[in-house]
């Protein structure tokens, strides 16, 4: 794909600005530098490194480093014998190769969260010999440490004591001038690389000494004192021998490193690749990109996809999604519609999104798009008119298409912005049907605007052309920016004349020019197309009043089902009573018992006792067994149970949809179980209202047998984020129930940082929860407070 292209599609644009996102001027290099996959195995396994690093951003944890040092040009300078690196330069070299190990180390201990990840950087040189070299002679500040050598320490020992020495007696000399008012200044100057004192001219001969310089007035000399001129000598011979002993010692480490330089490279490499799948990864934060399908054949289907630019350029204004599906055997898509109403936005934003994909990038799309990989985008669009090469505009134009129809293949997409405009209709017409037969014949993915009617026609024909129209509102006479496939698009253009404020005088003449067949197949298509915006308000206003009723209906139903169960628990409560006086009763008759057991007199009153006994209890039995059987009529509401149907199981919060019902019993499946139970103990519930209930049970004794689902474990961690508290607390028990069912003890719950209020929910859901062992935090290399590891008993 050449840079032309390139360019007309802004993937520039979006390539220089993820190349901002990089840590290093390596990785930037990298990434613009990049070419596009050609086989689909292997852009696969890119993209989902990318997406494991996306997920590893978004979840809080963060990178072992926070930049990347560029040493390519330092190992090119090792290249040359004899040659060595300075401090600063070999200070690089060994954040690279310390870079390098952490990077890996990270990786590994978060290797069953990140496998791609970890299989990248497994690649890593991991000796550890030079770094320690390095770190031997060289401070963290990138300085040569005074013990990198024994003869450099007695040197720098030496040298500190003269300099030590002649700053005592210079401090001597400034206090004995300061006080015979001799200086011009009353500080030490350095002149010629010697200390000196800015005498006043006139007492220049006071101090025995070398005159070093004068001011530019000529009113101060500076003089080196004779009686530091030895100690200045020793320093400087001392300074020489400092010099020359660190570059022994450079060259010596140096020499170390060029004997390992293809390692080091390797790494540089490494890194290098790692950060572009970096930036690429901030960039999926940025635009809230996804990993879509990738075809295996031609089929295009974007749904709500954005054009990456726009959102990045107009992050404050709303950006219209687009809805494109071309078929394997659509071939060719002609977009019409009205002027300036996004026909050129919708075919760039498909181009885009297809070109993105094959440079290795995640998609500002859906996950239920598919996208197929092309070994070659051609465009051509906008005004090339060349003055310099004698073209027009529609010479320009014949010009480009000639290029692509020499190039494209069955593997490639061309995309062509109003194709054949700019010259009479009826041959424009005629080319246009000839590049596009040419296109169809070499199975080349092709999508093209226009307003030529005969070409829309052409398409409503054509086996393989399909059409698609950009919406207009006309209440408004404003463009929707709404993509609808397989109807033409008017053009509006007496619309747009309204709009811009034309007399409706002019309008009306305009139109009277159009011939009849034409204004007659305008307003058909206005008609389609204000028939299809009154369908999608109407079938949006009957969802919205579906999903209302549903939540009356279910509304309903708990009220009915809250109604009974206060009933029941009323009549209950009344049984309860009689059972405590019955216990009471039975309390007296034993205590008369005790008292009388040998008088016959009250052995008689013990008898009458007993049979008072014996009645009441018999009362408060056949009161509970009423209240029972009236319960259970009470709640025999809305039995009309079959598969399929979601139910709540009554006196609890677990929601399942029924796999099977027969005379005696019920199959309802609850996330990782099933419960058989009888049809009284279901109640039915609407689509709206299951997601906000629906969990997988307790494993505790309720109204039925469970029979756990178990099968293959995905992961042992579980993401939270995007979910709100009630829905997260719903997952996280589904979650901990399975990894309980299949014997796993420790877990991880993603959760992320933001405001912390999914992690304080889930930290009090945990702390009352029957089966936890303990929980905590995450440390760094497990993704910090973004995550909550747990052990489960």
């Amino acid at each position: 794909m050449n840079t032309v292209c390139l360019k007309k599609l802004e993937f520039d644009r979006v390539a220089h600005y993820a190349a901002q996102l990089c840590l290093s001027t390596m990785g930037q290099d990298r990434l613009l530098a990049a070419v596009p996959y050609v086989e689909r195995a292997l852009l696969l396994e890119e993209l989902e490194r990318v997406l494991e690093l996306k997920n590893l951003l978004e979840g809080g944890a963060s990178l072992p480093f926070s930049y990347l040092p560029d040493t390519r040009l330092f190992l090119k300078k090792l290249e040359v014998l004899e040659s060595y690196l300075e401090p600063e330069e070999l200070q690089d070299i060994y954040h690279l190769l310390f870079s390098s190990v952490q990077l890996r180390k990270f990786m590994f201990l978060n290797r069953d969260v990140y496998p791609l990840l970890n299989d990248f950087t497994i690649r890593i040189w991991l000796e550890k010999s030079l770094q320690t070299a390095i770190r031997r002679i060289i401070d963290e500040q990138g300085r040569v440490k005074d013990t990198a050598s024994d003869a450099l320490l007695m040197i720098r020992r030496e040298l500190n004591g003269s300099r030590e020495l002649i700053r005592r007696k210079m401090e001597r000399l400034v206090r004995r001038c300061q006080e015979n008012g001799w200086l011009m200044e009353d500080t030490v100057a350095i002149k010629n690389g010697r200390l000196t004192l800015a005498l006043r001219v006139e007492y220049k001969y006071k101090i025995a000494g070398y005159i070093q310089d004068y001011s530019g007035s000529g009113q101060t000399v500076f003089i080196e004192p004779a009686e530091t001129l030895e100690i200045s000598n020793r320093i400087q011979d001392l300074e020489i021998s400092e010099r020359r002993e660190i570059e022994r010692i450079l060259k010596e480490i140096s020499n170390e490193i060029r004997l390992e330089i293809e390692n080091v490279r390797h790494n540089e490499n490494v890194l290098g690749e790692f950060d572009a799948i970096y930036a690429r990864a901030r960039f999926a934060v940025e635009t809230k990109s996804v990993l879509p399908g990738i075809a295996q054949g031609q089929l295009l289907r974007i749904i709500k996809g954005f054009h990456p630019w726009l959102m990045i350029s107009h992050r404050h204004k709303e950006v219209i999604p687009l809805d494109l599906e071309l078929e394997e055997g659509d071939q060719v898509l002609v977009i019409s519609g009205p002027n300036a109403g996004g026909k050129s936005v919708a075919m760039k934003t498909a181009g885009l999104l297809c070109c993105m994909l094959g440079y290795g990038y995640l998609l500002p799309c859906s996950e239920s798009s598919v996208f197929p990989l092309f070994s070659n985008i051609f465009i051509e669009i906008g005004d090339d008119q060349s003055i310099e090469n004698d073209l027009s505009t529609f010479s320009s134009h014949l010009s480009e298409i000639k290029k692509i129809l020499d190039l494209a293949g069955g593997r490639d997409l061309v995309l062509i912005d109003e194709l054949c405009a700019g010259t009479d209709v009826e041959e424009g017409g005629a080319i246009a049907r000839m590049v596009i037969e040419e296109l169809l014949s070499r199975k080349t993915k092709t999508i093209v605007t226009t307003h030529l009617g005969e070409l829309k026609a052409y398409a409503n024909e054509r086996e393989g052309v399909v059409n698609g129209a950009m919406e207009f509102n006309r209440a408004v006479l404003v463009p929707t920016f709404r993509f609808i496939k397989g109807l033409p698009g008017n053009s509006f253009a007496f619309a747009m004349m309204q709009r811009m404020g034309f007399p409706a005088s002019m309008v009306d003449r305009a139109s009277e020019f159009m011939q009849g067949e034409r204004i007659g197949l305008d307003r058909m298509l206005d008609d389609l197309s204000r028939l299809l915006e009154e369908n999608r308000t109407l079938k949006e206003h009957l969802r919205e009043k579906k999903a209302d009723l549903e939540e009356r209906e279910f509304s309903l139903r708990n009220k009915e089902a809250a109604l009974a169960e206060k009933q029941r628990e009323l009549k209950l409560g009344a049984s309860r009573e009689m059972q405590k006086e019955v216990e009471y009763a039975r309390k007296q008759i034993k205590e008369i018992l005790s008292e009388v057991k040998n008088t016959p007199a009250d052995e008689k009153k013990v008898q009458e006792a007993r049979k008072k006994l014996a009645l009441k209890k018999q009362e408060a039995n056949n009161s509970e067994s009423s209240l029972l059987a009236e319960t259970d009529a009470a709640v025999q509401v809305d039995r009309t149970i079959r598969e399929g149907d979601l139910v709540r199981i009554l006196d609890t919060s677990t929601s399942g949809e029924v796999e099977s019902v027969n005379a005696e019993s019920v199959v309802v499946r609850c996330g990782n179980f099933r419960l058989t139970t009888s049809l009284k103990n279901l109640e039915k519930t609407s689509k709206t209202q299951v997601k906000k209930i629906l969990k997988t049970p307790e494993l505790k004794e309720q109204k039925g047998s469970w029979t756990a689902i178990t099968g293959d474990i995905e992961s042992t961690r579980v993401d939270l984020r995007g979910l709100n508290g009630d829905e997260a607390i719903m997952k996280i028990e589904r979650f901990l129930d399975t990894m309980r069912l299949n014997r796993i003890h420790s877990v991880t719950i993603v959760h992320g940082k933001g405001t912390g209020s999914l992690r304080q929910r889930t930290a009090e859901f945990l702390q009352q929860h029957r089966y936890i062992k303990s929980f905590r935090l995450g440390e760094w290399s497990e993704g910090g407070a973004g995550v909550t590891v747990v052990e489960l008993e």
